[in-house]
C-alpha cells in the first residue's frame, strides 16, 4: 500500500517538501496527482499479488497433473506442445488474463496522473541536469539500435525511449511490480549489499550496466562511499530521471547514456561491474558482445556480477518454461525465451577465470572473476 512521505527523497537542505505533483513523494518516487490515482494503483498491485501468490500456484499445480497424467509426452517439450496442453486449462487462463490487464492497467494508471503535472515534471529533469553532487552524460539526439526501438518494453506506453516521463512512469510502475517492496530503494539495496568484493579488497570504480533509474547504482555509493560509482543506461529519459533522482538524494554518481555493447571506458578501468536483468532483454549476440564488453573494462582479478532470469534445465521444468514464455508471449519480453535457453553458463566460463552461478528461485546470480 502507499507510504507516503514528504521528505525522504528530498536533496538535503531543501525546503520544498511538496515535490513535483504538490503531494510529497511515496518513497523516493514523486506522489501520484491525487489520492483517488493512488488508491486505484494500490488496487492494481494487491490484485497483480494475488495472481502471483494464489494464482500462480494453482496454475503450476495444474499443469503438473496434467503432466502426471501423461497429456505432455516429453521431459522437455517444445513449447507448443506445452501450451496445447496448459492454455486451455481454466485456473492458468485466469491467472494469464489477470497478469495482463494488471500490467497494462498499472502503466495507464502511472501514465494517466502523472500526465496532469508533465511540466512540472518535465522541468524538474531539466533544472537537474546541471546539478550535482553527481555528473550527467547525455544526448537527445542518440541513436538507439532497432532491437531497442522494435517494441514497448514490458509494454510500458512511449517504451524506455520515447517520452520524457518514461523514466517516472518505470519508477512508479515497477513500485506496483515490487509490491510496495522497493519504496525507499529496500530490495536493490539489499542486492548491492550482497555483492562480493574483489579478491585483494580494492574497490575504487564500480559500474552499473543498464543501471535503469539509478536504484542499484546510488545503493552502490552507499556502500562504497569513497569509491567512484558510475552508472549507464541505454534510454535517455530513464539516465535523466537516475541523475536527477540521484541528485535529490544527494548521491555523488555518474550517469551516462551508452550502450552496453559499445562502452566508451578504458581497458581495464572497474573493480566491480553490476549487470542486472539486461541480457533477457536484448537478442543473444547483443548480450553476448555486452558481456565481453564489461570484460574489457574490468581489470584483472576485478569481479562481474550478472542477476538475471535463470537458465531452462533438463529435464525441463515445464511450468517455469510456460511462464517464462508468458512473458514473451504477453509482456513484450521478445528476446526472453531465447536467452533462457541460451546456455549462458558454457559461455561465461570460456570468457572468465572462475564462474559462480547460485539460483534463486526465477533467478540467477554469476559472479565472474576475470
Amino acid at each position: 500500500m502507499a507510504n507516503q512521505t514528504t521528505s525522504a527523497a528530498t536533496k538535503a537542505g531543501s525546503t520544498n517538501n511538496s515535490g513535483p505533483t504538490g503531494r510529497g513523494f511515496i518513497g523516493t518516487m514523486a506522489a501520484m496527482s491525487s489520492y483517488d490515482d493512488e488508491s486505484y494503483l494500490d488496487f492494481i498491485e494487491g490484485l497483480r499479488m494475488f495472481a502471483l501468490r494464489s494464482m500462480n500456484p494453482s496454475s503450476a499445480r495444474a499443469l503438473s497433473s496434467e503432466v502426471k497424467a501423461g497429456k505432455i509426452k516429453s521431459e522437455n517439450p517444445d513449447i507448443s506442445e506445452t501450451r496445447a496442453v496448459a492454455d486451455p486449462i481454466p485456473v492458468i487462463g485466469i491467472r494469464n488474463r489477470m497478469l495482463h490487464s494488471t500490467q497494462g492497467q498499472n502503466w495507464a494508471g502511472v501514465l494517466d496522473s502523472y500526465e496532469k503535472n508533465r511540466a512540472a515534471l518535465e522541468q524538474e529533469l531539466t533544472d537537474a541536469e546541471k546539478d550535482g553532487p553527481g555528473t550527467l552524460r547525455w544526448d537527445p539526439n542518440f541513436v538507439y539500435p532497432d532491437y531497442f526501438t522494435a517494441i514497448p518494453y514490458h509494454r510500458q506506453p512511449g517504451s524506455y525511449h520515447a517520452d520524457p516521463l518514461s523514466g517516472h512512469v518505470y519508477h512508479y510502475g515497477t513500485k506496483v511490480f515490487h509490491g510496495g517492496s522497493n519504496d525507499k530503494d529496500e530490495a536493490k539495496k539489499e542486492r548491492i549489499k550482497m555483492l562480493p568484493e574483489p579478491a585483494d579488497g580494492v574497490m575504487n570504480k564500480f559500474l552499473d550496466v543498464a543501471c535503469a533509474i539509478g536504484s542499484g547504482t546510488v545503493a552502490a555509493k552507499l556502500r562504497w562511499p569513497n569509491a567512484e560509482v558510475h552508472g549507464i543506461e541505454l534510454a535517455g529519459p530513464l539516465v535523466r530521471y537516475a541523475h536527477m533522482r540521484a541528485t535529490r538524494l544527494n548521491s555523488e554518481v555518474h550517469f551516462s547514456q551508452q550502450l552496453a555493447e559499445k562502452l566508451d571506458f578504458a581497458d581495464n578501468t572497474f573493480d566491480l561491474i553490476y549487470m542486472s536483468t539486461l541480457l533477457h532483454e536484448m537478442p543473444l549476440a547483443e548480450g553476448r558482445t555486452a558481456v565481453k564488453e564489461a570484460k574489457r573494462v574490468l581489470r584483472p582479478g576485478g569481479i562481474l556480477v550478472i542477476n538475471d532470469m535463470v537458465q531452462a534445465t533438463k529435464p525441463l521444468n515445464i511450468w517455469s518454461d510456460y511462464d517464462r514464455y508468458f512473458d514473451h508471449r504477453f509482456n513484450n519480453e521478445p528476446y526472453a525465451y531465447n536467452y533462457v535457453h541460451s546456455d549462458l553458463d558454457t559461455f561465461l566460463n570460456e570468457e572468465f577465470r572462475s564462474v559462480v552461478n547460485e539460483v534463486q528461485g526465477k533467478t540467477s546470480t554469476w559472479t565472474c572473476t576475470k
